[in-house]
């Protein structure tokens, strides 16, 4: 969640609190949510379904819901399986954000671990994820990528103990060319990786299916 949360500061978006909210909603789960606002306002254009880092200067405001589970591939037989992974576009999350953001205008964002890269399960997937009425999703490889192009191994981001280890991370050459690949002494880096989705890994299939 703070990872995310530096993520949106980062591409100039205020982060916003509910907790001083009382009259609103109790819904069941709202340890997950973000609610963010651009200072400035957006640019007009379309925005993919998958965002990417570039297209939130389209986005004014959102409520986003943090899912990474890192140990997990979202795979169509997981999505169907995790009615959970809707909630972010639930009537009570959504009566919350405009509570919040004090506005009825805003998009709805599911971070997720990643999708995969097999074009079939893929296409299924964000299928079954825009039937939850979700506006998009992010993957984390994606937001984790953006962050590491944005720091710079010779700045200084000491408020923030995450953003402060990353960069040293990348001033001591432990991250290569912002591929999230880390080198262990002795060991050679690793070749880069197409994450192309007509480009899909042979080991890239769902679990019980050839």
């Amino acid at each position: 969640m703070q990872f995310v949360r530096e993520f949106f500061e980062l591409n100039l978006f205020h982060v916003l609190t509910h907790w001083q909210h009382e009259n609103v909603p109790r819904i069941t789960d709202f340890s997950c949510l973000l609610f963010i606002e651009r200072g400035q306002p957006a640019l007009p254009g379309p925005v993919d379904f998958v965002l990417r880092p570039d297209e939130l200067i389209r986005i004014q405001r959102a409520v986003v819901e943090v899912r990474a589970w890192h140990g997990d591939r979202f795979y169509p037989s997981i999505i169907e399986a995790s009615p959970i992974l809707g909630h972010v576009a639930l009537p009570g999350t959504k009566e919350l954000a405009e509570s919040v953001l004090g506005s009825p205008e805003f998009a709805t964002i599911l971070v997720v671990s990643d999708l995969s890269n097999a074009p079939k399960y893929r296409s299924r997937s964000l299928e079954l994820l825009r039937g939850y009425g979700i506006d998009h999703v992010l993957e984390f490889s994606t937001l984790l990528r953006d962050v590491l192009n944005r720091l710079s191994p010779h700045g200084n981001y000491a408020p923030s103990q995450t953003l402060q280890t990353m960069r040293l991370l990348k001033r001591y050459n432990f991250i290569s060319n912002q591929q999230l690949e880390f080198r262990f002494p002795g060991q050679a880096f690793l070749p880069e990786l197409s994450t192309d989705v007509d480009t899909a890994p042979p080991e890239d299939v769902e679990s019980g299916e050839e």
